[in-house]
């Protein structure tokens, strides 16, 4: 425990578990009603900035205004002896990116899960409330000991500079993490929306289902420049995993479309691929501005028409709202609906072992 930290009224600090560039997270007891829960501290450094204190308090403002299922709820938050704390709900598991370091990849149903859970989470985030997450990543997305994928770090603000010329310099105030950085968020030239996460989530995802980054190798700036580099694409994803289906891949080519005018334009577009993708439906290679991730082995369906002009991904309607996963495997599995204590949404609970870990599919109700 970090010894210069003074004690936090009403919390008894458990041990640390992480730390990023503006605060650490603690595991607490509330000693109010002996609850457990997480504490996230913004660092002593930042605390003389007027600025960074806004942001810490607009991020818990955000995550104690949202109530989801798939998003870590913000309870309080305070400031006691110059110190700016808030504590929010404890993820009793683990987050994806040490999950990672354990197991190297993820499979593909796997991965299209965490893609569901994050896209519906996130489409209620943004149409109720128009939050943009700004840092989708492997470290912020969780996963509890119920198989319930988390989204942590919500609502953080950002400000961008517009830059004129196109991109000679890399702002200072990118707000983001480099491998998984979209192309917008580093221009700065626009307010971002959804579809800035989307991208970062693709950029997750292909992390997770093949263990290497888009961009591997590089240093941060130079990172960010490839994300917005049209001639600098990452490789097919089957390169290293020839097992992945190419219905994935061409999923994740459609979110990492580098221009956010041809870049899958809704959390529910994502949500409707998923199923396609999981239907083993077959699309036409998708026409266009560059993205960031090059497919080498994809094919045209036998049946599509030569002339037929494709502008962006066609995905099919999906038949049913309530997603009906196959797994290596014909047999359809059973479903098992429970209704949210907390937020009395009806929860589609369809446990499995995958990778020694259970996962949960989540529920699609716009």
């Amino acid at each position: 425990m970090n010894e210069t930290l003074p004690p936090l009224p009403n919390l008894e600090l458990l041990g640390k578990l992480g730390e990023g560039g503006m605060s650490t997270v603690w595991k607490a007891i509330n000693l109010l009603n002996g609850e457990t829960v997480a504490v996230k501290i913004l660092n002593r450094d930042l605390t003389a900035s007027a600025e960074d204190i806004a942001l810490f308090k607009s991020e818990a403002k955000t995550m104690s205004e949202i109530s989801h299922v798939g998003i870590v709820r913000c309870y309080d938050i305070n400031c006691h002896e110059g110190i700016w704390y808030y504590t929010m709900e404890y993820v009793d598991g683990y987050n994806f990116n040490a999950l990672l370091t354990r197991k190297q990849h993820l499979s593909e149903a796997d991965c299209l899960l965490i893609c569901e859970s994050i896209a519906v989470a996130l489409d209620y985030a943004w149409n109720e409330f128009g939050v943009v997450h700004c840092d989708i990543k492997p470290d912020n997305i969780m996963i509890n000991t119920d198989g319930v994928i988390k989204l942590t770090d919500l609502g953080l603000c950002h400000t961008f500079q517009y830059l004129k010329d196109g991109m000679k310099e890399i702002p200072d105030h990118v707000m983001g993490t480099p491998a998984y950085i979209s192309p917008e968020q580093v221009y700065g030239d626009i307010e971002p929306d959804c579809r800035a996460d989307i991208y970062s989530l693709a950029a997750s995802l292909y992390h997770l289902s093949t263990g290497r980054m888009l961009f591997p190798g590089l240093g941060n700036e130079d990172m960010m420049r490839a994300h917005c580099d049209e001639k600098t694409q990452a490789k097919d994803p089957r390169i290293y995993r020839p097992e992945l289906s190419e219905g994935f891949c061409q999923l994740l080519e459609a979110m990492l479309v580098k221009n956010r005018d041809y870049r899958l334009p809704s959390w529910k577009d994502v949500c409707e691929m998923c199923l396609a993708v999981e239907q083993g439906v077959a699309f036409k290679p998708r026409k266009g501005p560059p993205s960031s991730l090059v497919l080498t082995m994809s094919e045209i369906p036998p049946d599509a028409e030569d002339d037929e002009p494709v502008e962006q991904m066609q995905v099919p309607e999906p038949k049913k709202r309530v997603p009906h996963l196959f797994l290596g495997g014909k047999k359809k599995r059973e479903l098992h609906i429970t209704i949210d204590p907390e937020s009395g949404k009806k929860i589609l609970r369809k446990p499995k072992v995958a990778n020694k870990f259970k996962v949960h599919q989540p529920v699609m109700d716009w």
